[in-house]
C-alpha cells in the first residue's frame, strides 16, 4: 500500500485531507500532519510516529507544504536517514488524488510524472495558454554587482534558517543578492546544507558558514558589491559573530520556544529568550547593536531598546 502524508504549516494539510475525503471518501492511507505556530515538537517527530505504525512493506511518501519551507528543510533532513521515503516539495490536489488511487509504489519515472502532473493543474485561468516565465529568466535580468563594498540589506536571527518567510518575504523586501548562513552545525552538515540549496530563490547566491569562516570571507565579500542578506541560527553564534565584526542592525525573526524561555516582542512574536539568549542579546545591547523584533516585512517593527 501507498502510505501518503501530508505536511504543513498550519491548517494546510488537515484541510486537504478534509478534501480527500470529500472526493473519493474514506482514505485510511493518507494523513495530515502539521507544525502550528510556537510548536514545540519538530514535525519530524509526528511523521516518524506515523511511519512507525505502517507495515513495512508499504510505501511512504511525504508531500509538503511548498520548496524552502521550514517543513520541507526538515522532512528532506528526515529523508537522508530514511532513503525509503520519497519526499515531493509543493504539494497540491492533483498530486494528492494521484498518489490516494494508486496501489503499488511509483518507480522515478512516475514521481517525475506525478510532479508534471501537478505543474499542469497549476494555470492562469484568464489565460491558460500564455507561457509561464521560468524563474531563471527572471533572475537572469536582475542588474550585477559592480564591485565594491557589500550592502548589508538584513542581519536575520533565525533557527529555522532559509525557509519560506525568508525565501519569500524578506529577499524580495530587501532585494538581497546572496544570502549568507552562518551557523556551525549546518555548515558541518551536508544534508543540512543540501536542504537549504533547494529553498534557495532563484538568481540569489547562496553560502554556508561557520562563524569563523564567515568572519574570514569579510574581506573578499567587500569586495563584490552584492546586497548581502546574512542569516543567523542562534544568539551566541550572532555574538561571537558581532564581538569580531559588526553588520549593523538585528532582526531577532525566531527562535525555538522552549522550556524557560519567555516571549519577546509582544503578542504573536515567534521570539523565545531563556536567560543565557538574553545575555547574549543584552551583550549586543551593550555594543550599541540596534535590535528589533519583526516575523515579516508586513508585521510591525518592535524595537529592543533596554536589556532584557
Amino acid at each position: 500500500m501507498n502510505q501518503v502524508i501530508l505536511a504543513s504549516h498550519g491548517g494546510l494539510a488537515a484541510g486537504a485531507l478534509d478534501t480527500v475525503h470529500m472526493i473519493v471518501g474514506d482514505a485510511p492511507n493518507v494523513h495530515a500532519v502539521s507544525l502550528l505556530r510556537d510548536d514545540k515538537e519538530p514535525i519530524t517527530s509526528k511523521v516518524e510516529r506515523l511511519v512507525s505504525e505502517f507495515d513495512p512493506q508499504d510505501s511512504v511518501y511525504v508531500l509538503t507544504d511548498m520548496l524552502g519551507s521550514s517543513v520541507n528543510n526538515s522532512i528532506v533532513e528526515y529523508q537522508a536517514s530514511h532513503p525509503d521515503v520519497t519526499v515531493i516539495a509543493g504539494m497540491n490536489m492533483p498530486m494528492i488524488l494521484t498518489l490516494t488511487l494508486s496501489d503499488k509504489r511509483l518507480d522515478d519515472a512516475a514521481v517525475r510524472d506525478l510532479v508534471a502532473e501537478g505543474r499542469r493543474g497549476i494555470v492562469d485561468c484568464a489565460h491558460p495558454d500564455a507561457p509561464a516565465q521560468e524563474p531563471q529568466a527572471q533572475a537572469a535580468s536582475r542588474p550585477k554587482a559592480n564591485g565594491g563594498p557589500a550592502k548589508i540589506v538584513l542581519t536575520r536571527l533565525d533557527y529555522r534558517l532559509l525557509h519560506g518567510q525568508v525565501v519569500f518575504s524578506w529577499v524580495s523586501k530587501v532585494g538581497a543578492e546572496r544570502i549568507i548562513v552562518v551557523d556551525d552545525a549546518t555548515a558541518n552538515d551536508e544534508v543540512r546544507k543540501g536542504a537549504l540549496r533547494l529553498a534557495k530563490p532563484a538568481g540569489v547566491r547562496l553560502n554556508v558558514f561557520t562563524v569563523d569562516r564567515a568572519l574570514k570571507k569579510m574581506a573578499k565579500l567587500n569586495t563584490l558589491g552584492e546586497k548581502v542578506m546574512f542569516v543567523f541560527g542562534s544568539t551566541s553564534e550572532l555574538r561571537r559573530f558581532y564581538e569580531s565584526y559588526r553588520l549593523g542592525p538585528v532582526n531577532l525573526g525566531a527562535t525555538a520556544n522552549h522550556d524557560g524561555a519567555q516571549m519577546i516582542g509582544g503578542k504573536g512574536s515567534s521570539v523565545f529568550l531563556d536567560d543565557a539568549q538574553k545575555a547574549d542579546v543584552n551583550a549586543l545591547l551593550d555594543m550599541g547593536v540596534k535590535i528589533f523584533v519583526q516575523q515579516t516585512p508586513a508585521l510591525p517593527r518592535v524595537d529592543v531598546t533596554e536589556r532584557l
